[in-house]
C-alpha cells in the first residue's frame, strides 16, 4: 500500500488556499449529476468528501484515496475540515499511473471531518474510505456541490445510528432545510430549519435526534441559498441482528435510470432496495433483472409520491438465490427517483458487514477505482456490466505505483450483451493496493466491492466515470 502522504505543510489560521474552488474550471462542468473525473488535459479539478470521522477511537475514521490515471504526474492539495477547529491543509503529489492516500487523523483530530482534494489537473478520481470498530466502507467523493441532495436508504432504530454530514466549501454561508420521509409520513424539524452551514465549514447532523425510532428514513437537503455536498454515515450496532457501518455520499438529483452491477442472495445475505419518490407525482418504475444464469422477468413496482418502496430481493421468487445479478432500475413515466441498495451480511455467510449503495447513474467507456486492496484478508471484485446491445471486450489497468500494467488474463475481458461478469481480482493481482482503469469500445458500468472474510467489513460502491 502506498505510504500514506507525509504533512508537509499546517495552515491553522483562515482557510488559506489558491481560491480555484470558487472559479468552476471551464474543462470541467457544473452540473453533473454524479461524481466523474476530469478530462485528459483539464487544467485543475476539485473533489469533495465528507461523512468520516477523525478520532483515537472514531467509528469511521477516513483517509481520502486519489488515483490518478492520466500520464502525467499530479499536484495539489489536500484540506482537511473538521466539524470542530480550524482547517488544516496538507500538500499533495500523485504520480502517472498511480495513487495516493492521505490519512485525516494524521491532520486534525475532530468527531467529523471533511476535505477538499484540489489538483492541477484531471483523469484522477477521489474516493473516501472509512474504518472503525463496525467494519469497512468506501465511497466516491462528489466533483461539483449541489442545491440539493437526496438518500432513499436509513434507519434511527433502537440498534441504529445515522449521521448527515454537510460540506460547505464555499466563502458564503449555505442556508438549507431537512426534510424527512418515513413509514409514518413526512418530518420537517424545526431545528433543521434554515439550517447555516458556514462558509468553509461543514456540520454533521444526527438524524436520531430529530427522527426517532424509525425504519424507513429517506431525506432531502434542500438549498435556499448557496451550494454545499452531503453524505450519509450509517451504522447498526449488532443488538439486533445487523451490524456494520456505511459511508455514502447522497445523490444530488432524482433519475429516470439507475444500475447496480452486483447482486446475489444466499444464506445471511440479505439485499434490499430503497425507492425514494421526492416529486409530486407516482413514479412507475421497473426492476430489470440480468442474471448469470438463466433468464427473469422484470419486477414492476409504483412509488407513490413523496414515498419510499422498498423490495426485499430476498422475498421474490423470480430472483434465484446462488446466481449472481444485476439489477436495472428505470422510471417508465419519466418520473425521477432515487434508488439505493442495501446488503446486510450476517452469520452464517461467508462475509458480514452492511453496505448501501447508491446506483450508477450512466454507462460509459472509461471508469477508475481508487481505493481497494487485494490480500489475504480482503477479498476483492471487480464487476461489469454490459447493458447494450453487442457483447464488449473490456480492458483492466492497474495503475500499480507509478505502471500503468495490464494483469494476466485482464487486458481482453469478455462481457456478453445486456450480461455481467464478476472478477476476483485476487486470482489476477498480486498483493496489494488495486487501483484500477477499466476501459471498454462501448458503454459498461462498473462497481468494487471487497469483502473481509470472517472480520467486519463489505464494502460495495460503484467506480467513477471520466469524462472523454
Amino acid at each position: 500500500m502506498a505510504a500514506v502522504v507525509g504533512i508537509v505543510v499546517l495552515l491553522v489560521a483562515a482557510w488559506v488556499v489558491d481560491n480555484r474552488v470558487d472559479r468552476p474550471s471551464t474543462e470541467v462542468a457544473t452540473d453533473v449529476q454524479a461524481p466523474m473525473g476530469g478530462r485528459p488535459g483539464a487544467r485543475s479539478s476539485a473533489w469533495f468528501c465528507t461523512g468520516a470521522t477523525s478520532t483515537t477511537d472514531g467509528s469511521a475514521n477516513g483517509t481520502v484515496v486519489v488515483a490518478n490515471a492520466g500520464n502525467r504526474r499530479l499536484a495539489g492539495s489536500v484540506t482537511v475540515v473538521p466539524s470542530e477547529g480550524e482547517p488544516k491543509q496538507v500538500a499533495l503529489s500523485v504520480a502517472a499511473s498511480g495513487r495516493t492516500v492521505v490519512r485525516l487523523l494524521d491532520v486534525v483530530t475532530a468527531p467529523y471531518v471533511s476535505a477538499l482534494v484540489e489538483l492541477d489537473g484531471g483523469e484522477a478520481v477521489v474516493e473516501l474510505s472509512a474504518s472503525g470498530p463496525l467494519g469497512e466502507s468506501a465511497t466516491a467523493c462528489a466533483s461539483s456541490a449541489s442545491t440539493t441532495w437526496y438518500f432513499a436508504e436509513g434507519v434511527t432504530t433502537r440498534d441504529a445510528a445515522e449521521v448527515i454530514t454537510l460540506f460547505n466549501p464555499f466563502p458564503e454561508d449555505a442556508i438549507v432545510d431537512l426534510v424527512f420521509t418515513t413509514e409514518e409520513g413526512e418530518v420537517t424539524p424545526q431545528a433543521l430549519t434554515g439550517l447555516s452551514v458556514r462558509g468553509r465549514g461543514m456540520q454533521a447532523v444526527n438524524v436520531g435526534d430529530h427522527v426517532q425510532r424509525r425504519v424507513q428514513v429517506s431525506a432531502q437537503i434542500m438549498a435556499r441559498a448557496g451550494r454545499l455536498v452531503a453524505s450519509r454515515l450509517q451504522t447498526f450496532d449488532g443488538s439486533d441482528g445487523r451490524k456494520g457501518m456505511s459511508v455514502g455520499l447522497g445523490s444530488a438529483a432524482p433519475g429516470d435510470l439507475w444500475y447496480f452491477p452486483e447482486g446475489f442472495l444466499g444464506e445471511g445475505l440479505t439485499e434490499r432496495f430503497q425507492l425514494f419518490n421526492p416529486g409530486r407525482e407516482e413514479a412507475r418504475t421497473s426492476l430489470d433483472l440480468s442474471l448469470e444464469q438463466g433468464q427473469a422477468e422484470p419486477i414492476i413496482l409504483t412509488v407513490p409520491a413523496q414515498s419510499r418502496v422498498t423490495l426485499n430481493a430476498n422475498e421474490e421468487a423470480r430472483i434465484p438465490k446462488g446466481v449472481a445479478h444485476a439489477v436495472t432500475v428505470r422510471s417508465t413515466n419519466d418520473v425521477p427517483v432515487v434508488v439505493e441498495r442495501t446488503t446486510d451480511a450476517v452469520a452464517p455467510a461467508p462475509r458480514l458487514g452492511l453496505a448501501i449503495t447508491a446506483g450508477a447513474r450512466l454507462a460509459t467507456e472509461r471508469w477508475v477505482v481508487a481505493a481497494g486492496q487485494a490480500d489475504d484478508s480482503t477479498e476483492e471484485w471487480l464487476v461489469i456490466q454490459n447493458p447494450g446491445d453487442r457483447s464488449l471486450r473490456v480492458t483492466v489497468t492497474l495503475l500499480d505505483e507509478g505502471v500503468a500494467v495490464v494483469p494476466p488474463g485482464l487486458g481482453g475481458v469478455d462481457v456478453g450483451a445486456r450480461s455481467r461478469r464478476g472478477i476476483r481480482l485476487n486470482d489476477t493481482v498480486r498483493k496489494g493496493p488495486t487501483s484500477l482503469l477499466v476501459t471498454a469500445p462501448g458503454p459498461i458500468v462498473v462497481e468494487r466491492d471487497a469483502y473481509k472474510g470472517r472480520n467486519l467489513g463489505t464494502i460495495m460502491s460503484p467506480a467513477i466515470p471520466l469524462r472523454d
